[in-house]
């Protein structure tokens, strides 16, 4: 029973929320110890019901629209990346660019994730945020996640992709939603040893350790993934062709080591390391104009620069030549990316099954990008090169503390303190001709921030209650942006900070369905570039998430829909002005617009029998903004946004699974594209795995992707013209499994 005292502080909680509009939320969770595993609609496995929940599950999320992918599933389909791993489900959308290397800051040219069309996404690591305060990779989207420097799937227990606000614990700037990577942990003495070889000289190489002596335990594993220039499909004349300089070479090593003193006392070091050399090709060559290219460019006549191909209609045919002339140059540029993370975690005490602990990190990433520049009369000579550097570090600590009060009230609450800082030189620039070093742009920024919450996780009979509230403090900016002109521009700025509270709740209308919604403030502070070249005072993001959702099982038979919508009274709108200097010229600024961001997903779930088993799901996402509030009469990069990806996807996946065989196909189906930046306006694309248990240490499988050798793109760049960014064709990889 729940005190007074306790139900006295309960109700005033919910009378102060209620008095606020807010939309009453109940969690996909059952509220009692069994419940109904999520579908990994991506995988296309039905999960079954089991007693155990997960650990966010019980102690720390209440509920909401959750897939889960297992270690069992990333060893079915043998995932090269998160992306890869999460691609297929409901509500995600991954778009890559077909190639490893990317620009730093340029959302344009490198994969970005988003969830339910947002894309404030928040990454975890074993409850770590991969973040950071001062910068972003992608600023342009301001998105957090970093989907190119995570761990790879080989040390991954399992990923929870949670879509929507679904717990205080994960913060009010993760308005899409949260993806939670647990990793694996040893726990008995065993090796792996994977080797694979596939399409376009692919080699992937994966040799792991794990055990446990005593009070320690440790799993240690080094992998290798690299490959050649990939080939897609052009889309002017439906045949093959090379990617050229778009292979990498990738090394990847993870450490962690647990050592437990007692039943409440453990701790734990993780170090993960990552480093990608990839080669940089920016975009694919448009073959319908490449002859043009080639004869204008060598005759001296024709510069990308001024040749006016950009104020032709998109419709004429010419119009695509001025967008796609990167090629010419890119023989040779390249860009490394080093991702290096350290964090201690000690927990001193366990309750009741509630990890209570102080966590120390350290999170690293360096960037360099090395580019070549011909001349634009002889693009077979150098005319100069183009260098980048970056640098950003987040460091902090992370405390947990939870109690549970009784069998149906957990207290749960955290403080975390994060120092970031980011430096860059950008596009420095060197001639060989004459030796000459121009430097590039150079920025240094440093920020704190602090976050605090607090969250009462309640039972009553059905119904399951979690009330939160947080605290946000982002401290001021300090630091200074030097022009290649030598412009100087003051990065420091004031700090930013709010109250902002949560409702999340969910109603067991059964043991096998439940229903759930939830509310929560959103509040996210703008970084310093933002405000350095904001038009006016540029407020933080504000703003509320709703989600409303169902998820069951009947018989064989399991189901889900959920609804979200984020309404954003502040957001963040680019848009163009002419230049103080140069009307001829245009400087982008950014203001506060109000916005909202809606989505739809259903999936349904069919267990055939033992061995068979299907999955079909949908998902849709549309931003609306208020054009008002811009002050631009063109087209801002938020207008383009439902242009410029896909706006349905379609999934489907067909699983068997008997003795020592296991096989799936997956499909995907884009939908919603427009034609003036795709190459069609849907896509569907087809992906096969199989596996053969030869022995109980020995398994062998098979993958092939792009099946039917579709022309496809995920992300469009509008200036760049039509299909820039091919994906992969028809590849394949196949592989052995050891384990010793």
């Amino acid at each position: 029973m729940i005190s007074g005292k306790k139900k006295c502080l309960t109700m005033a909680i919910l009378s102060a929320i209620s008095s606020m509009s807010f939309m009453t939320s109940v969690s996909a969770e059952d509220v009692t110890d069994s419940k109904l595993e999520n579908y990994d609609l991506e995988n296309i496995v039905i999960e079954e019901k089991v007693e155990e929940q997960t650990y966010d599950d019980k102690y720390i999320r209440t509920g909401g629209d959750v897939d889960i992918i297992t270690s069992e599933d990333i060893e079915k389909h043998h995932y090269t990346s998160v992306a890869d791993a999460i691609k297929r489900l409901p509500g995600v959308e991954v778009q890559d660019v077909g190639y490893k290397a990317f620009e730093y800051g340029y959302s344009n040219y490198q994969a970005s994730v988003t969830i339910n069309g947002d894309s404030r996404v928040l990454i975890l690591i074993d409850g770590k945020r991969i973040s950071n305060e001062a910068n972003s990779s992608v600023s342009s989207e301001h998105n957090k996640s970093q989907i190119f420097a995570l761990i790879p799937p080989e040390n991954i227990d399992r990923i929870e992709v949670i879509k929507g606000a679904s717990a205080m614990a994960y913060g009010s700037d993760a308005t899409g939603g949260v993806i939670n990577i647990i990793t694996k942990k040893g726990e008995y003495n065993s090796s792996s040893l994977d080797v694979g070889f596939g399409s376009w000289g692919k080699q992937k190489y994966t040799i792991s350790n794990s055990g446990k002596n005593d009070k320690l335990s440790w799993m240690v594993s080094y992998s290798k993934d690299k490959r050649d220039d990939m080939k897609y499909v052009d889309r002017e004349y439906k045949e093959n062709r090379t990617y050229y300089n778009s292979g990498y070479d990738e090394d990847n090593t993870f450490l962690k080591l647990d050592y437990d003193f007692d039943e409440n006392q453990s701790l734990e070091l993780m170090h993960t390391y990552k480093n990608t050399f990839g080669y940089y090709p920016i975009m694919a060559p448009d073959y319908s104009s490449k002859l043009a290219l080639d004869e204008a460019i060598s005759s001296g006549i024709f510069n990308p620069n001024n040749n006016g191909y950009d104020k032709l209609s998109q419709d004429d045919p010419a119009w695509n030549r001025y967008h796609r002339w990167w090629y010419v140059f890119n023989k040779g540029s390249f860009t490394k990316n080093r991702t290096s993370n350290y964090d201690v975690k000690y927990i001193f005490n366990h309750d009741d099954g509630i990890d209570n602990y102080i966590r120390i990190f350290n999170n690293e990433n360096r960037y360099y990008m090395d580019r070549n520049r011909p001349k634009f009369t002889d693009y077979t000579q150098l005319d100069y090169k183009q260098y980048s550097w970056t640098k950003d570090q987040a460091k902090g600590i992370n405390f947990r503390w939870g109690k549970k009060l009784d069998d149906t009230n957990i207290l749960y609450t955290g403080l975390d303190f994060t120092n970031s800082t980011f430096s860059e030189h950008s596009y420095a620039s060197y001639y060989p001709n004459t030796g000459v070093f121009k430097h590039g742009t150079i920025s240094s920024i440093e920020r704190d921030a602090w976050n605090a919450f607090i969250q009462d996780k309640m039972q009553f009979n059905k119904l399951t209650i979690t009330p939160g509230l947080r605290y946000n403090y982002y401290g001021k900016n300090k630091g200074y942006s030097i022009s290649s002109s030598d412009k100087y521009t003051d990065y420091d700025t004031d700090s930013y900070s709010r109250l902002t509270m949560g409702l999340f709740t969910n109603y067991a209308i059964d043991d096998n369905q439940n229903i759930y919604a939830s509310w929560s403030q959103v509040y996210n502070a703008p970084y310093a570039p933002d405000i350095a070249k904001a038009a006016n005072e540029l407020e933080a993001e504000k703003g509320n998430a709703y989600t409303l959702g169902y998820s069951g099982q009947i018989g064989k038979s399991s189901f889900g829909a959920n609804y979200t919508l984020t309404k954003f009274d502040n957001t963040f709108g680019a848009f163009s002005v002419p230049s103080e200097t140069d009307p001829e010229l245009f400087e982008s600024k950014t203001t506060n617009i109000a916005s909202d961001i809606q989505s739809i997903g259903f999936n349904y779930g069919y267990k055939f029998d033992d061995n068979w088993s299907a999955n079909l799901a949908y998902s849709h996402a549309k931003i609306s903004i208020d054009k008002k509030m811009n002050t631009s009469s063109s087209a801002s990069y938020e207008d383009l946004r439902n242009n410029l990806h896909y706006n349905n996807k379609y999934t489907v996946s067909i699983n068997y699974d008997k003795d020592k065989f296991n096989t799936g196909l997956d499909a995907i189906l884009y939908t919603g594209m427009d034609d003036k930046y795709f190459s069609n306006n849907s896509f569907l694309v087809l992906d096969w795995h199989a596996n053969y248990e030869i022995d109980e240490n020995l398994t062998a499988y098979i993958l092939v992707n792009n099946l039917t050798n579709e022309c496809y793109e995920t992300k469009a760049v509008a200036k760049e013209g039509i299909g820039a960014l091919p994906m992969e064709g028809r590849n394949f990889m196949v592989g052995l499994n050891y384990t010793f």
